[in-house]
């Protein structure tokens, strides 16, 4: 559970800061008939506890805001519930 909940807590603080790049093989952006929430972006997401072991994650910019949301909404939840518990 400790594992989750500390996956979850990284990505959601990571993502973010993880750097954003196109693939060489994707379209020049410009010439492309895609609107901007359909537009591929990868990031690549360190494994935690190794410095050595990431990969690379792709998905429209539509699919990486609700990743987003999703895992802050699931910190969020996480974090009131551990603070309505009993410590007893």
């Amino acid at each position: 559970m400790s594992k989750l909940l500390c996956l979850l807590a990284a990505v959601a603080v990571a993502a973010p800061v993880a750097a954003q790049t196109v693939p060489a093989n994707q379209p020049n952006p410009t010439n492309s008939k895609k609107s901007d929430a359909d537009k591929l972006v990868c990031q690549r997401q360190d494994e935690i506890g190794s410095r050595l072991n990431a990969k690379k994650v792709c998905m429209t910019v539509k699919e990486w805001q609700e990743f987003r949301s999703q895992s802050r909404e699931n910190l969020e939840r996480w974090q009131q519930s551990a603070g309505t518990r009993s410590s007893g």
